[in-house]
C-alpha cells in the first residue's frame, strides 16, 4: 500500500514539475515556456531528493517529505529502494527483447570529508549509491569533469556536460546525482514505409510539415472530456516482471495543452491514465503520431524553490546526518538534464540530476465504434512502469521538428 501510495504522489509530483516548466517557470536557464518542447524525468529527480532526504533532519527533513508528498518519508524511501533495486534495476535488455534499462545513484565527496557512517550504509544499501572521492577543494574543474563523464556513461552518452562550468567550486563539499538510460522497442512497431509527411499546427498559429508515424491496427485509446489518450506499450522480455508504456495525451483542440496541463496538474489526487484503464484496444479510423525528439536542461534550483522546497537551500537547512562537517550544510544547486526520442521502432531516453552540497553561506469513458487519434497539434508524454505507476519521463511537444 504504501508504494502504490508513494507512486501516486510521484505521478502528481510528475504533473506539477511539467506544468512548472511549460508555464515558463524552470527557475532561470532552460528557456522553457509553452512554446517550447520539453522532457523531464521526474522519477530522477525523486531518486536526488531521496539520497538528500536520507542526510537531512527536522525541519529541512519535514520539508523535503512534504514536497514529495502526502504518503510520508517512510513510503518515498522505500520507492525510491524499490526503484533502484528492483523496478529500474540494469538489464541489457537481452531476455527476449525487453527494454534496455540502467539506473545509477552515485555520492561525490570531498577528499577532505567523510560520509557519516549511518548516511554511507543506508544510501548504499537501499539506493545503490556508489561513493566517489573527488578533490573539490584542489581541482575542482578535475572533480566537475569526473562526475561529467560518469553521468555520461552511465546514460550511454545522452547526457553529456550535466555540471556546467563553475558549478563546482573549492566550497562545494559533496554530489548527489542520479542517472537512468531507457531503451524499448514498441510492442507493434511502426511500419516506417506508412510514415509521411503532414501538417502540425503550432501553438503560437502557422504550422510545419513533420514526419507522422501510421498504422491501421487496433489502438489502446481512452476518450476523456476534453482529450483522449493513447498508450503504446514496450516488449517486455520473457523473464522481465516490469511492463513499460508511452501515455500520449492529445487535447481534443488544437490549443487546449496548457489548459490540460493545468487540469492534470493542479491536484495531488490527479489520476492519470495507466494500463488497467488502457487494456482493451479499440478500431481507429484516421490515426498519426509523430516522430519526435526532446532534449532539455535546466538549473532546477529555481523549479523546485518555485514549486515549494526552500529550506534546503537556506542557511537554516539541517544535513547532520550527511557528512561530518565543522559548518552547517547547504544545497547550493540542482540541475537536470533529459533526452528522448520516438520513432517507429520505439524509444530511447535518458536523464540525469545532480545536486550539489556546499557549506551553509548561501471519469468512466463512453463506449467507442472507432476512434481517430491523429497528434497533429501541442500534446503531452508520459512514460510510466505499469505495474507501480511510477512516470519515468514526462514532457510536452509543441513542435516535433525542434529538438
Amino acid at each position: 500500500m504504501e508504494l502504490a501510495a508513494a507512486a501516486r504522489d510521484e505521478a502528481a509530483f510528475a504533473m506539477r514539475v511539467l506544468r512548472q516548466l511549460a508555464c515558463g517557470g524552470g527557475g532561470g536557464g532552460g528557456g522553457n515556456a509553452s512554446g517550447s518542447n520539453i522532457a523531464v524525468s521526474p522519477l530522477s529527480i525523486h531518486a536526488a531528493l531521496t539520497l538528500l532526504g536520507a542526510g537531512a533532519k527536522g525541519a529541512t527533513l519535514d520539508q523535503i517529505v512534504a514536497f514529495l508528498g502526502p504518503a510520508g518519508g517512510a513510503a518515498h524511501a522505500a520507492l525510491a529502494s524499490h526503484v533502484a533495486l528492483r523496478v529500474l534495476s540494469d538489464s541489457a535488455g537481452g531476455d527476449g527483447g525487453g527494454p534496455k534499462v540502467r539506473f545509477a545513484n552515485g555520492v561525490w565527496v570531498d577528499a577532505a570529508m567523510r560520509l557519516k557512517p549511518g548516511y554511507a550504509a543506508v544510501v548504499s544499501e537501499h539506493y545503490r549509491a556508489q561513493a566517489h572521492p573527488a578533490s573539490f577543494k584542489h581541482a575542482p574543474e578535475e572533480a566537475r569533469a569526473q562526475i561529467n563523464r560518469w553521468f555520461e556513461s552511465a546514460t550511454a552518452g545522452r547526457i553529456k556536460d550535466l555540471l556546467p562550468k563553475h558549478s563546482v567550486s573549492t566550497a562545494t563539499l559533496a554530489v548527489l546525482g542520479n542517472a537512468l538510460y531507457f531503451k524499448g522497442a514498441w510492442c507493434s512497431k511502426f511500419d516506417p514505409a506508412l510514415t509521411l509527411y503532414d501538417t502540425f499546427h503550432l501553438p503560437a498559429g502557422g504550422h510545419v510539415r513533420a514526419p507522422f508515424m501510421s498504422s491501421g491496427k487496433q489502438q489502446h485509446i481512452v476518450c476523456r472530456s476534453g482529450y483522449k489518450v493513447l498508450r503504446l506499450p514496450y516488449a517486455r522480455g520473457h523473464q522481465d516482471q516490469r511492463a513499460f508504456s508511452m501515455y500520449i495525451y492529445l487535447p481534443d483542440e488544437r490549443h487546449g495543452l496548457q489548459s490540460l496541463l493545468r487540469k492534470l496538474g493542479s491536484s495531488s489526487d490527479t489520476k492519470l491514465e495507466g494500463s488497467i484503464s488502457l487494456m482493451s484496444k479499440v478500431p481507429v479510423g484516421a490515426f498519426k503520431v509523430p516522430r519526435f525528439t526532446v532534449s532539455c536542461s535546466t538549473d532546477a534550483t529555481g523549479l523546485l524553490q518555485a514549486l515549494g522546497l526552500r529550506l534546503p537551500f537556506h542557511p537554516h537547512a539541517d544535513f547532520s546526518d550527511m557528512l561530518d562537517s565543522p559548518a552547517p550544510l547547504v544545497v547550493s544547486a540542482v540541475f537536470h538534464q533529459s533526452f528522448v526520442e520516438v520513432n517507429e521502432e520505439g524509444t530511447e531516453a535518458a536523464a540525469a540530476t545532480a545536486v550539489g552540497v556546499a557549506f551553509g553561506c548561501a471519469a468512466v469513458s463512453a463506449p467507442v465504434q472507432v476512434v481517430d487519434f491523429v497528434a497533429d497539434h501541442p500534446f503531452m508524454f508520459l512514460i510510466k512502469e505499469d505495474r507501480t505507476g511510477v512516470v519515468v519521463f514526462a514532457g510536452q511537444v509543441v513542435n516535433p521538428l525542434l529538438s
